[in-house]
C-alpha cells in the first residue's frame, strides 16, 4: 500500500469513527492475537464489543471460549462476503448445527464503518444486539459457567470490549434504535418495516380497536408471530396480552395458529386453531386483529380464523412486536365505537 493509499485509509477510518453513534468510552482495547479472560458469566452478564469493519472486509467472528479448549459456547460469524450471519457452537472439537440469518434488512454490518455488538446472557440464551437493535438469539448449548475467554477473529480492527451487568435488554442507555416507530390512530406506517420489528402504540388499546397488518408470506415459511404486549424489553420478559403465532411447515401436520398470553413469568394455556391458514407462500395477505368486548377476533382477509378471550386487560398494550417469515407492507390502527 502506497503512502497516499495509507493516508486515504486513515481518513476513511476517521470519518467512520466520527459517524459512529455508539462510541463506548468505557471499553478497553482488545488484543485480537490472543483470547481475553472474562469474569464468570451468569444471567444479566453482558459483553460489549466495538470495532471497525474495513472496506475490504470479508468476515469476522466473535467467540466465547470454554474451559475445555475443544469447546466454543458461541460462535457469532458475520460473513460480509456472503451477506449473512452464522451462529454456532463447537463441542469436543466438532461444529454443531448452524443457525443463520441475513442482516440485509438491518444493514447491520457495513464495510467502512464501526459496529457495536452487545451479547446479553439470560437464563437460557444469548441475546445479541447490533448497533442498538436486537438482532438474534442463540440458545445455550454449553453452560454459561464453562465460558472463560472472549476471542475476536477476522476483519475487525480497533476492537474494544467491556463486560458489565444489565437488568434490562435492550438497555435504552446502550441501545438507541435509529428509527423509533409509533403507530397512531388513522396514521398508517409504510416505511422502515423490516422484520423483526417493534412498534410503539400511541393510543389506548380498547374495545373497538382494529389493528391491520398487510404483508406477504415468504416463499418457504416456517412461522411468524405477532405480540400485543406491554413494553419493548426482551428481558425481563414482557407481559403479552395476545401472542398470535401461525405455523406452517411442521412435517405432515396441517398448518395451524397458536394463541396464548404471558404473565407472572410463564405462558398461559395454549390454544391451537387448525385448518384456517388459507394464505399462500409468496402471496400478499391482510391480517386484522379486532378488540371485541370479550375477545380478540382474528381475520384473514374477510374470513375470521379464530378468537382469543381476554385474559389480561387490553389497556396494558402499548407495543406491537412482529417477527418471522413475512415481509411487511403496511401497519395501521383504527378505532370504531
Amino acid at each position: 500500500m502506497s503512502v497516499h493509499q495509507v493516508e486515504i485509509f486513515i481518513q476513511t477510518k476517521e470519518n467512520a469513527l466520527r459517524e459512529f453513534s455508539f462510541v463506548d468510552e468505557e471499553t478497553v482495547p482488545l488484543n485480537a492475537s490472543k483470547p481475553v479472560p472474562l469474569q464468570p458469566l451468569k444471567p444479566t452478564s453482558a459483553i460489549v464489543i466495538t470495532g471497525y469493519i474495513p472496506p475490504d472486509a470479508l468476515r469476522f467472528s466473535v467467540n466465547l471460549l470454554c474451559k475445555n479448549a475443544e469447546n466454543i459456547a458461541l460462535h457469532f460469524n458475520a460473513r460480509l462476503d456472503r451477506g449473512y450471519v452464522v451462529r454456532n457452537s463447537k463441542f469436543k472439537g466438532c461444529w454443531e448445527e448452524e443457525e443463520t440469518c441475513s442482516p440485509a434488512g438491518h444493514i447491520a454490518f457495513r464495510r467502512n464503518s464501526y459496529v457495536h455488538v452487545l451479547i446479553f446472557c439470560t437464563a437460557n440464551e444469548y441475546q445479541i444486539a447490533v448497533n442498538g437493535e436486537h438482532f438474534c438469539a442463540f440458545a445455550y448449548r454449553i453452560p454459561l459457567e464453562d465460558v472463560i475467554n472472549l476471542e475476536i477473529n477476522g476483519s475487525l480492527e480497533d476492537a474494544r470490549f467491556r463486560q458489565l451487568e444489565l437488568f434490562i435488554y435492550p438497555d435504552p442507555k446502550l441501545c438507541k434504535p435509529n428509527n423509533i416507530l409509533t403507530l397512531k390512530i388513522d396514521q398508517p406506517l409504510v416505511d422502515f418495516l423490516d422484520v423483526p420489528i417493534t412498534v410503539d402504540i400511541e393510543n389506548e388499546f380498547k374495545i373497538g380497536t382494529r389493528l391491520f397488518i398487510a404483508g406477504r408470506l415468504k416463499l418457504l415459511p416456517h412461522s411468524f408471530y405477532v405480540n400485543l404486549q406491554k413494553g419493548k424489553a426482551i428481558y425481563p420478559h414482557p407481559i403479552i396480552a395476545l401472542h398470535l403465532n401461525p405455523r406452517f411447515l411442521y412435517g405432515s401436520n396441517v398448518p395451524y395458529v397458536v394463541m396464548n398470553f404471558w404473565t407472572n413469568g410463564s405462558w398461559g394455556h395454549e390454544e391451537r386453531h387448525l385448518g384456517h391458514l388459507s394464505w399462500m407462500p409468496g402471496r400478499d395477505f391482510l391480517l386484522t386483529i379486532r378488540c371485541e368486548f370479550e375477545a380478540y377476533t382474528i381475520w384473514l382477509g374477510n374470513k375470521m380464523i379464530g378468537e382469543f378471550k381476554h385474559r389480561l386487560q387490553p389497556s396494558i398494550i402499548d407495543t406491537l412486536k412482529i417477527s418471522g417469515d413475512i415481509v411487511l407492507h403496511e401497519l395501521a390502527i383504527t378505532y370504531s365505537n
